[in-house]
């Protein structure tokens, strides 16, 4: 039997007991499904080597590399969050611990040019394909979490993922057109 098969077979023989590992290395039912996807996935694309002599070993191994990776990235969005924070709010108070956030008020026409962009993207984020708008739309203006996206629109975190990937990208390629036009100049060059 390929050795592709036999990891398939013991992913799905193992599958309680791969979440509940998962579980409790993450915290959470729904990360620990995700990642139990995400396993599949992998599965499916890796570079297998040719034998695996313990395949439930082996499939716990790669779910605990995910767990890790999974809790490495959210270690550094937690202190990039920190970070921007910190170095984007101005605090009253001597201590830390008591300062209070004070937020700047931009000049009058930083507002107005503020308020032409958010119009301008806003009738971009209105032309993203249904999907892709409808995730865009939950996670960036109602602060909904990725797996709770997926959850409810009964996709994969994964999906979640690359439908903000496609609106970013298509986003960033509506500003780079508009920027465009707003200096004088097409996008194919100076």
């Amino acid at each position: 039997m390929p050795v592709r098969d036999e990891l398939l077979g013991a992913y799905l023989a193992l599958r309680a007991d791969l979440i509940r590992f998962l579980k409790a290395r993450l915290g959470d039912a729904a990360a620990a499904e995700d990642l139990y996807q995400d396993l599949y996935l992998r599965l499916q694309s890796a570079d297998l080597p040719e034998a695996v002599g313990e395949p439930r070993a082996f499939l716990y191994k790669m779910a605990y590399n995910l767990a890790n990776d999974r809790a490495r990235a959210s270690r550094r969005r937690g202190v990039r969050e920190q970070g921007w924070q910190a170095a984007n709010t101005h605090s009253l108070g001597h201590r830390p611990a008591e300062a209070i956030p004070v937020a700047d008020s931009p000049a009058v026409e930083d507002a107005i040019d503020a308020r032409r962009r958010l119009e301008r993207v806003m009738a971009w984020i209105a032309e993203l394909p249904p999907r892709c708008r409808e995730v865009f739309t939950l996670h960036r203006l109602r602060g909904v979490p990725h797996q709770e996206i997926a959850a409810q629109l009964g996709i994969t975190t994964k999906a979640v993922e690359k439908h903000m990937a496609n609106a970013f990208r298509l986003l960033g390629q509506k500003d780079a057109e508009s920027e465009g036009k707003s200096t004088g100049r097409g996008t194919d060059g100076p």
